[in-house]
Parts: C-alpha cells; sequence; structure tokens
C-alpha cells in the first residue's frame, strides 16, 4: 500500500437488536479471525455486510496469483475484492486495475445485491479500465453484480490530483462520491479549486452518469474523508481543514487543523458547515447522522481542553468523538485514549443508539485502554454509549503490527474488525502473514451467558521457587469476554488475565481474581505462591553477554571465592532448564580482577527450544537469588536453525587527535560496528604517559605528560572472540609550543551538569576536526579539552565543511561541588575564544544526586523540515538502554521503525523517510517508561 488516509465511507448497514445491559457490559469475545493476502503488500481494507450474512472485502493490493489471490496484478497497484461467507471463508476474489497504480477506498453495496467500487486511479485505458486519465490522479469506480462480474466503470476528474475516499448510496439507487482535489475547472470539473485541496463530491446516476459536482473549500487544505447521507435525502460532506473562514468556509480554525463538516440537499447546495476543534490538530475521519437528527463526528486528537474540547490528551494522540445535536450546538464530547498513538479510522451506529467507534493504538493498558497490546500496534475498539460513556472497550491483534480501518454490524448482533496486518500468528491471530501485509479480518460475537468459574495457573515448573526468579506469572482462564480485576499481596491490584508475580522478597502471597463480565458472570478464583530464600550465599556478580540460536553466554564468580567456579541455573522463563559450571577461562575477566578468569559459561542451545516460540532466557548462581545482570535474553529459534559464521567487527573511520602536553584532554572514540550486533568490549594500546582508556565508555582521558606523535592501535572483540582493530595517530604539542592558528568559528552553545556543548571548525582546514580546551573565564585554570569530530546536519547544510565539527565534553567530577564559576572555551593551543564563552556553570556533588534523576530523555531533530530523505535524530539520556524509534504519517501509517539495543551518550541515528511520505509526519522515539513525539515537516 503506497498511501492510505483516514476512514474511506460510512454506510448505514442493518442493524439488528441487541440485549440492553447495565452501564458497564462485557467485550464481545472473539468468533473466528481470518488472513487473506497475496505474496507483497496487501492494504488497508473496507468490508460490507450482505444480504446472506457474507461480507465483501476490498483494497488494494500489489501482490500477483499467490496465497488467497487467483489472479496476477494489472499494474502496480489494483483493487482487490474478496466474497466471504458468513463464517468467513473465502467464496471467491477478484482483481479489478490498469496498467498503473488504482486504489480502492470505498465500496457501496447496490440494490440489486451488487457492489460499486470506489477509488483512485492513475491508470489509462488498459486491462479493467476504458477511460482514459483526466489528470495526475482521477476517480475510479467499478460496478460489479453479486458474483463479481463487471457491469461498468467510469473514471471522473479535472486536470490535477483528485483523489476519491468515500462513497455512499443515494435514495434513487444512484451514489454521491466525494474525495479531494487539486484540479481546476476542468475534465469533468465544473469549479475552480479555493485553495490548495479542496473537498469535491460528484453525484451519478445508477449507470454512473453523471449528474452534478461541487467544489468545497477554504483557501488552504482541506481533505474529505467521509461522507453519509441524511434523514431528508441530504448529505454530510466531512473530513479535516487547515482553511481559515474565507472561501466556502463560515468559520476559522481553532488550531493547526480542524474538523470540518458541511449540509448538502439533494442538488448539492451548501445548507450549512461548522468546524470543530481544538488548540492542536484534529484529523476528522467517520461521520454519522444519529436517530436524534443530530451528528456524531469522530477522529483523532492533539488537543488538550480548548477550543471544542473540554478534555485533556491521554498520550501523543486519542480517540476525539463528538456529538452535534439537532441544531449543530455540541452536546458532548469525548477523549478516549493510552499513553501513546491512538488513531481513530471508524465509526458505526449500535442498536441500542449507542457506537462502536474503532482504529488502531499503540499504547499500553493505560487511560481508557483496558488491555495491554499484542504487538507493536492493534486494533481497539470501544463501545460507548448513546451519552459518550465507554461500555468496553476490546484490543485485537497479533504480534506485529495491526491496523484497523473499517468496521461492520453483523446480522447475528455482533461486529466484523477489519485491516492491515503484518503478523504473523500469535495473539489474537490465527494463521501466518502471507506477504509483506495482509488483509486481516476479526469476527466479535455478542457475549454468551455462560457461567464459569476462574482459575489462576502459574507458569512455574520447578519447586522451590527461589526469591528473585524472573518472568513468574499468574493467568487467570474463565472469564469470557469480561475484564479480569485482581488483588494481591500488600494492597496490590490490577486487570487483566496476566498477574506478573514479583520475587524479590520471600514468602506467601495470596492472589484473588474476579470477573466482571455483565452479560458473563463467572465466580472469583484464588492461588497461592510461596517464594523460598535462597540456599546459596555470597557475593555474586556476574553478565549475560550473548544469546543465539547456537548457544546462550555469560560469566558468574563470587567476590568471596574469587577462584572457585561456580554452577549457573538456566532458566526459560521462571523454570529451570540445566545446571552448567561456569569453567570457561576469559582473559578479561582475569584483567578485569575477576579471580583466575574461569568463571564463564557457554550452553549450547538444545532442539527443544528450537520450536519457533521465543523463550526468555535468564541465569543466576545454582541454588542462590543472585540473577546474572542483563537477563533475560529473548530467542526465537527454528528447528535446525543455527547462526551464520560469526564475522569481525567492523571497524569505524577515526580521524587524528590532538592534545596537549600537561592540560586535560578527553575524547570518546566511534563504535565498530558488529555484522551480529554482538556486545563488544574494547582495546586501545600505545597511550602518551597520563592518558588512560576506559573500554565500557570507549573514552580516553587524562592529562598527556609527554609530547610527541604516537600511532595508537584501537580494537574491539565480539562475545565469540572476533577481533579487528584500526589505528591513528595522536599528537601531544609540547606544552610551549607555538600558538596554534587558524580562522576559526565556532560556539559555546550548552554548560550543563552533564555535558558542555557547542560546536568549533577551521575555515583553511573545513574537514578537519580541532581541539577544543575548557577554563575558568576568571581563574584560567583549565579544566579539560575534547575533540570536536560529531557530525550535526545543521552544520553541514550551514557550509561548515563535513559537518563533523560539534563536541560534547562531560563535566568533570571535580566541578560538581556546589560552587558557581564561569565556563569558557578555546580552541587548544590557540587565542581563539568561542562565542557565547564565559556561561555559569553551578552543580550538586554527585553524592546528592540519584544516577536516574540526573538522565532527562532529550530527543531532537537536526534540519526541520527535512532537506533530505531522511530524518536526522539526535537522543540524550539513554545511554546503554534501548531506544525505539516509529516514523509514521498523520494517519497513523507506519513509515519507518527502528530499535537501538544500546544507545550512545550521544546516540545519533538517520531513519529512512522514503520517496513516498511527505507533509506531515511524527517521529516517537522511546525508551523504558519515557517517550518523546516530535512533529517532523517534509517539503
Amino acid at each position: 500500500m503506497t498511501r492510505r488516509y483516514l476512514i474511506r465511507a460510512v454506510f448505514i448497514c442493518q442493524l439488528v437488536a441487541v440485549a440492553a445491559v447495565a452501564a458497564v457490559q462485557a467485550q464481545p469475545p472473539l468468533r473466528w479471525d481470518k488472513t487473506f493476502g497475496g505474496s507483497s503488500s496487501d492494504g488497508t481494507p473496507e468490508v460490507v455486510q450482505t444480504a446472506d450474512g457474507g461480507f465483501l472485502l476490498g483494497g488494494s493490493s500489489s501482490s500477483n496469483a499467490s496465497g488467497d489471490k487467483s489472479e496476477n496484478s494489472r499494474g502496480g497497484l489494483d483493487y482487490w475484492v474478496i466474497r466471504m461467507d458468513a463464517q468467513g471463508n473465502k467464496l471467491w476474489d477478484k482483481t479489478f486495475g490498469g496498467s498503473e497504480w488504482d486504489d480502492l477506498n470505498a465500496i457501496v453495496p447496490t440494490t440489486d445485491g451488487g457492489f460499486l467500487l470506489c477509488g483512485s486511479s492513475r491508470s489509462g485505458p488498459s486491462d479493467d479500465k476504458t477511460e482514459d486519465s483526466r489528470g495526475d490522479l482521477d476517480y475510479w469506480v467499478v460496478r460489479i453484480d453479486a458474483g463479481g462480474n463487471k457491469l461498468w466503470d467510469k473514471t471522473y476528474g479535472g486536470d490535477g490530483y483528485d483523489d476519491l475516499t468515500a462513497a455512499v448510496l443515494t435514495t434513487d439507487d444512484g451514489f454521491l462520491l466525494g474525495g479531494s482535489s487539486t484540479s481546476g475547472q476542468s475534465g469533468d470539473k465544473t469549479e475552480d479549486s479555493r485553495g490548495n485541496r479542496d473537498y469535491w463530491v460528484v453525484r451519478i446516476d445508477d449507470e454512473g452518469n453523471m449528474l452534478w459536482d461541487k467544489t468545497l473549500g477554504g483557501g488552504e487544505i482541506d481533505y474529505l474523508t467521509a461522507l453519509a447521507t441524511t434523514s431528508d435525502d441530504g448529505f454530510l460532506v466531512a473530513g479535516y481543514s487547515l482553511s481559515g473562514d474565507d472561501g466556502d468556509k463560515t468559520e476559522g480554525n481553532k488550531g493547526g487543523g480542524d474538523y470540518w463538516v458541511i449540509k448538502l440537499d439533494e442538488e448539492g447546495n451548501t445548507l450549512w458547515d461548522k468546524a470543530i476543534g481544538g488548540s492542536e490538530t484534529d484529523y476528522l475521519s467517520a461521520v454519522l447522522a444519529t436517530p436524534d437528527g443530530g451528528f456524531l463526528l469522530a477522529g483523532a486528537s492533539g488537543s488538550n481542553t480548548s477550543g471544542d474540547k473540554t478534555e485533556d490528551s491521554r498520550g501523543d494522540q486519542d480517540y476525539w468523538v463528538v456529538k452535534l445535536n439537532a441544531d449543530r450546538a455540541v452536546e458532548w464530547d469525548k477523549t478516549l485514549g493510552g499513553d501513546g498513538y491512538d488513531g481513530l479510522f471508524s465509526a458505526l451506529l449500535t442498536a441500542d443508539n449507542g457506537f462502536l467507534v474503532g482504529g488502531y493504538s499503540y499504547s499500553g493498558h493505560n487511560g481508557d485502554k483496558s488491555e495491554e497490546n499484542k504487538g507493536d500496534v492493534d486494533y481497539w475498539v470501544i463501545k460507548l454509549d448513546e451519552e459518550g460513556n465507554i461500555l468496553w472497550d476490546k484490543t485485537v491483534g497479533g504480534t506485529g503490527a495491526d491496523y484497523l480501518s473499517a468496521m461492520t454490524t453483523t446480522l447475528d448482533g455482533g461486529f466484523l474488525l477489519a485491516g492491515r496486518s503484518d503478523s504473523n500468528a500469535g495473539g489474537d491471530k490465527s494463521d501466518n502473514s502471507r506477504g509483506d501485509s495482509d488483509y486481516w479480518v476479526v469476527k466479535l460475537k455478542a457475549c454468551e451467558v455462560v457461567p464459569s468459574s476462574l482459575t489462576l495457573t502459574s507458569n512455574v515448573v520447578n519447586q522451590p521457587l527461589f526469591q528473585n526468579t524472573p518472568s513468574v506469572l499468574l493467568t487467570v482462564s474463565g472469564c469470557k469476554g469480561g475484564t479480569v480485576a485482581w488483588t494481591g499481596p500488600g494492597g496490590s491490584s490490577g486487570t487483566g488475565v496476566s498477574i506478573p508475580v514479583p520475587t524479590s522478597a520471600t514468602g506467601t502471597l495470596v492472589y484473588s481474581a474476579t470477573c466482571t463480565g455483565g452479560l458473563c458472570p463467572t465466580a472469583p478464583g484464588s492461588a497461592t505462591i510461596t517464594v523460598s530464600p535462597p540456599l546459596v550465599a555470597g557475593s555474586f556478580d556476574g553478565y549475560i553477554y550473548g544469546a543465539d540460536c547456537n548457544t546462550f553466554r555469560g560469566w558468574a564468580w563470587d567476590r568471596n571465592k574469587p577462584n572457585t567456579i561456580q554452577s549457573v541455573d538456566i532458566l526459560d522463563g521462571p523454570n529451570v532448564v540445566v545446571t552448567i559450571p561456569a569453567n570457561e577461562f576469559r582473559q578479561d575477566l582475569k584483567d578485569a580482577g575477576k579471580g583466575n578468569g574461569i568463571h564463564a559459561f557457554r550452553w549450547s542451545i538444545p532442539a527443544g527450544l528450537k520450536d519457533g516460540q521465543v523463550h526468555y532466557l535468564s541465569a543466576r548462581v545454582a541454588g542462590s537469588s543472585f540473577i546474572l545482570k542483563d537477563s533475560p535474553k529473548a530467542l526465537v529459534c527454528e528447528e535446525g536453525a543455527s547462526s551464520p559464521p560469526n564475522k569481525q567487527p567492523v571497524p569505524p573511520t577515526v580521524s587524528p587527535l590532538v592534545a596537549q602536553q600537561n592540560v586535560a584532554f578527553t575524547t570518546t572514540l566511534p563504535a565498530f560496528t558488529d555484522p551480529e550486533n554482538s556486545t563488544l568490549s574494547y582495546g586501545l594500546v600505545s597511550l602518551p604517559t597520563g592518558l588512560s582508556f576506559t573500554p565500557f565508555t570507549r573514552q580516553i582521558s587524562g592529562t598527556p605528560t609527554q609530547s610527541g606523535l604516537f600511532v595508537l592501535t584501537y580494537s574491539a572483540t565480539d562475545d565469540k572472540g572476533a577481533t579487528n582493530s584500526v589505528s591513528f595517530n595522536l599528537t601531544v604539542n609540547p606544552a610551549a609550543t607555538t600558538p596554534v592558528t587558524g580562522s576559526f568559528e565556532g560556539y559555546l552553545d550548552k554548560v550543563e551538569c552533564g555535558t558542555i556543548r557547542g560546536w568549533v571548525w577551521d575555515r583553511n582546514k573545513p574537514n578537519t576536526p580541532v581541539t577544543v580546551e575548557f577554563y575558568n573565564t576568571n581563574t584560567l585554570e583549565v579544566y579539560g579539552s575534547v575533540v570536536a569530530n560529531i557530525y550535526r546536519v545543521d552544520l553541514l547544510n550551514a557550509g561548515k565543511g563535513n559537518g563533523a565539527h560539534a563536541y560534547s565534553f562531560e563535566v568533570p567530577a571535580g566541578l560538581k561541588d556546589n560552587t558557581t564559576r564561569l565556563i569558557s572555551a578555546r580552541v587548544s593551543g590557540s587565542t581563539y575564544v568561542l562565542k557565547d564563552s564565559g556561561k555559569p556553570l553551578t552543580c550538586l556533588s554527585a553524592s546528592r544526586l540519584s544516577a536516574e534523576s540526573n538522565r532527562e530523555f532529550q530527543v531532537t531533530v537536526l534540519g526541520n523540515p527535512l532537506s533530505r530523505d531522511a530524518v536526522e535524530v539526535e537522543i540524550r539520556g539513554a545511554e546503554g538502554e534501548p531506544v525505539r524509534l516509529a516514523l509514521t504519517d498523520v494517519t497513523g501509517r507506519l513509515v519507518t521503525e527502528r530499535l537501538i539495543e544500546k544507545a550512545g551518550v550521544v546516540e545519533r541515528q538517520a531513519v529512512p523517510v522514503g520517496k513516498n511520505a511527505s507533509g506531515i509526519l511524527f517521529l516517537r522515539a522511546s525508551s523504558g517508561s519515557r517517550s518523546v513525539t516530535l512533529k517532523v515537516l517534509r517539503n
């Protein structure tokens, strides 16, 4: 799928009465799910109910005949529809397209049992397309009968970009088509554009003949996303708008972009329009006409309380549902979300005059979301009563990324959810993916009245259960469609079927669980867990430093018995798989003072763990409560799997360094790259007297006491013993050297208790880094120096050579004494003082600060708007921690995702954008419980 916007169409489907219940209902359980796809990408589908209880599912596909797809593609992207029976079994599928790019966005059931397939096309007359294109992109509709046979097709457009996103059936068995247009008066378009992009609606009869068209817009960008019919044979035309009160728009925006809805009569005349929004950007996805003569507007919002929005946001983006009464006044609005990104795509009217809203969610179990995600992003649906109160919500997903795009009510009172998935079997998904992405449909049934009792089952097999055993869980079963609430020792409580059991303290732990089922009552249940004290004591230390489908590796020792071999328990989750001796010699352990160095172990992964499932492996000193650090390691191995041959680490390019005798010096060397992403240990030899190297941070520091040219050898070794090295020069100038000269320019930007940062370069040597030293402005006491060799894209864009001229100097501990000093910086050995020098520095002593409180998670986009096909991002405050970067467009479609296993002190990444992504993008960086989301603009 090359691009997808918010909700495509809203259809009035047959509604069947379901039992009314109290303020909180049970979640409907899953009845079945189905995956349909070919070998390539099959994009976000629409779905409609058929008269026989089945469904028509349709979207866009780039797959040839493969998997569930019976026909080859016509071009780069085609319409692909699938007819299913009431149980989700495929009856037939059809492909429609021209020689280029055709994107299906809406399906309308027709009164003769057939369907109108509606979307956009770049194709000329070819294959299934019979008419010439009008411009860059046109509306394209295909009429098919109940068996999927094509009856006719029609193309509508102007000379620009016309993108159909919604369609509805009219009372005369014709159709209203809606989308957005950049075209002027040309082709089938009878009116000039109002701004950069306008709403464009086209009325056609049942043979596809055009009756009339209307252009609606303000002076900026207006994007139509939804249509609905009204009881007076008119229409609701809705989307989101960046325009002010000009053109056809009578109200200005509340924020960056607002919901904008227009009421048309049956001839297309505007009766009224209304803008609804908060102080940020709000994207409307769906519109409904309600039985009381009012309207429901639903979409996504990043706004806090402001404008028409009465509640603060829950996270980065939330569902936002607004109810208007018959007089178009706001009756109520509801903000629904968790702490992450939640994007609403679809809304339905339900038989109890309430609503079902659905879309995708990145959030965990927090805010209004009652369940954890199954994967990175899941379907999330919420049932609301007619006042907007939550009756239930449900998270549905596999282990990967699942984006809901459409819903429909079913004849048995349930719901069918449809969307795009790249997940394999896991979570709620029963089938593996067919290709890059597939259609995924999930049937929710009405909650059945089946009284049952809860069962709490532990995942612990081995007894006794020792203190600090990891990953101990109780799983609650028997709560059919309801919500589990549990209580535990010490006042602990929570909801959900998985109960984490802490084992940090010994004793007997009693847990109880209840099921609030509404229509599914169940009896409570309980379980008891006993945590035993360790059998072995000592002053232990140890790490897990590697895991793959060949071996699981680490080391363990006892400071009280430095030369004694320790036995190690290998655990899969909380259960001991095997106990082995840590009896391998490693030179680095001996060098680090770990006794005789005979404390490593290497365990071959057995065939029983090569089953394609996730195994969380950890290790502990046998019989003790000490779990080796960096446990657990997640491992997924297929039968017969083994790791490829180990490759050497790849060395970086290291620029020559310059220091000065008797002046403190520090610099961090760039990291090697390991092809297998193994943990690397570093070494550096031939340093002059007074300087030392810290392998963990790759930092050279100290005060050189001898001058001269030193050739340094920098090496890295992975956890399997593969080594590589690179050499570079360090020049230490004499203390009484002739002043360094050059055409210097630079700034002292930031003076903070963690680091001092800025940039400097020499115009005469634009690609050569220089050394910066830091000193007391008043006493001239020198505190240290660092090489300015960090790359920044803004420096490159500003013409500062190759851009590698920034610096970051770690503030010495001696300056953290609650004393205020003025800090200046100069090019080492020269008289050039960096601009903005003389900034104050006051830092509390390290003993008064926790390590965690000093680490602010900072994310900066370098260069915004973007000038290239990548987002340059700089991350601070996550050193040694995993960081996840996710780039999405305004619809929530994932553009790029990247996982950094261990971030550096200053971590820089270039995240690819792709050629098709444009406009507003969102970059979300998360590390543990901390996250930052930034808006990125791409021209």
